[in-house]
């Protein structure tokens, strides 16, 4: 359950920006709720050039996660205004517009420095967020446009990974959520805590293990390879 709702009935009725929603504020978002908050999410999207100057100076074949590491790492440095060891006396973690701020330039930025480190990886340039798609709509977009004018993620595809996020949006105390803790707990920003956090998602015991099994899946094919 993720705060008393079955994961079954969210993953068929919700979005992964709704659960989101739920699982920080405790609540389903209403109507009006959800528009804002997709909203300021959404308009967070881009990256500062510079950080995508930087994604670009990583070597050919530097793996993704390193590469999101890094980044999320280095956003920090563009936001001083929430950094308590810069700015004394604040508070991002109890001050609720500093916090808010940042869940959504999180939420907004992260699919689009994912995006980039996988076009990065496979030498194709980087595609902007696009308009008039929603959260996992547009990921999709920025990881698959060619040179179509045109271009929208296919509506089934869009749908399962908006599902799949769903269900990875919240594992209790592993790994990297414990990491996300012990770092927040010395009162370092918040950029600076994710990416530790996703530093530990990067361990092959962690989601590394993930990896592994669509490598496993790649090495099947098909289901005639299946014994």
């Amino acid at each position: 359950e993720y705060r008393g709702y079955p994961i079954e009935e969210l993953a068929e009725k919700s979005t992964f920006l709704e659960v989101a929603f739920l699982l920080i504020y405790g609540e389903l978002p209403t109507q009006h709720q959800f528009e804002k908050w997709e909203s300021k999410i959404l308009t967070h999207t881009y990256l500062h050039t510079d950080i995508s100057r930087m994604m670009e100076s990583f070597h050919y074949d530097a793996h993704p996660m390193g590469i999101v590491v890094s980044t999320v790492s280095a956003m920090s440095t563009f936001q001083p205004e929430q950094n308590p060891t810069i700015l004394v006396g604040i508070d991002p973690y109890s001050d609720s517009l500093i916090m808010n701020k940042q869940i959504h330039r999180i939420l907004g930025r992260i699919t689009t420095v994912a995006a980039y480190a996988y076009r990065h990886r496979i030498g194709r340039p980087f595609n902007e967020p696009g308009r008039g798609l929603n959260y996992v709509e547009n990921f999709l977009y920025m990881m698959d446009k060619l040179n179509e004018s045109n271009y929208l993620p296919h509506p089934k595809l869009a749908r399962a990974l908006d599902v799949l996020f769903i269900l990875h949006a919240e594992h209790e105390l592993n790994c990297s959520t414990a990491a996300m803790r012990h770092l927040a707990s010395s009162e370092v920003d918040v950029y600076t805590c994710i990416a530790g956090a996703s530093a530990a998602l990067y361990g092959r015991k962690h989601g590394g293990a993930n990896e592994a099994v669509l490598r496993m899946l790649e090495d099947i094919g098909n289901v005639e390879n299946i014994p």
